[in-house]
């Protein structure tokens, strides 16, 4: 997937770690886990940022049975008790503690794994989200102080501050009559 290099919150999502485990002994590369100079052993698991465990996972071995250098395994916001929550109560999950960038990483994710059930569930978040976000967006309120925008990842952040601006304008553009 290519990379939006001025885009901080892609560079953000890229840093974040996934739990792998290495198909196959690697030397050379045991400084991913403290060891210089050493091998990694075939099914060491460790966490590498989304940039490195994607190049491993789909960089193909010549003349080896094993497909890849690594096997990416399920990361923790992926769980089915994430998926559960977010399916029963969106509004309620504090996606900013599940990951501060949390539709950047699902959409990467997706874009590897062609996963659409994932894809239909964070859409379905997104939309039941957003309305919240617009409500709290057009409250004239100032003193708004709310659990729900403290668990909004960086795109509602930045989603919440646009429709805030756009609704500051439209009632300057009504009162102005």
């Amino acid at each position: 997937m290519p990379n939006n290099y001025y885009d901080l919150d892609d560079i953000l999502a890229d840093a974040e770690k996934l739990p792998c485990r290495f198909e196959l002994t690697v030397p050379g590369l045991g400084y991913l886990e403290g060891n210089p100079g050493k091998s990694i052993k075939k099914d060491t698991k460790l966490e590498l940022p989304l940039w490195m465990a994607e190049f491993l996972a789909t960089c193909l071995i010549m003349g080896d049975e094993s497909p890849s250098f690594i096997r990416l395994e399920e990361p923790d916001f992926l769980n089915p008790k994430v998926l559960n929550a977010i399916k029963s109560n969106a509004t309620s999950v504090d996606i900013h503690s599940i990951l501060p960038n949390f539709y950047k990483l699902i959409e990467k994710w997706s874009t590897m794994f062609g996963n659409t059930e994932l894809i239909e569930i964070t859409m379905q978040m997104l939309n039941e989200r957003s309305f919240e976000i617009n409500n709290y967006a057009s409250n004239t309120n100032k003193n708004i102080n709310s659990n729900f925008l403290f668990s909004l990842d960086e795109f509602e952040k930045y989603l919440f501050k646009v429709t805030t601006e756009n609704n500051k304008h439209m009632r300057r553009w009504i009162n102005e009559d």
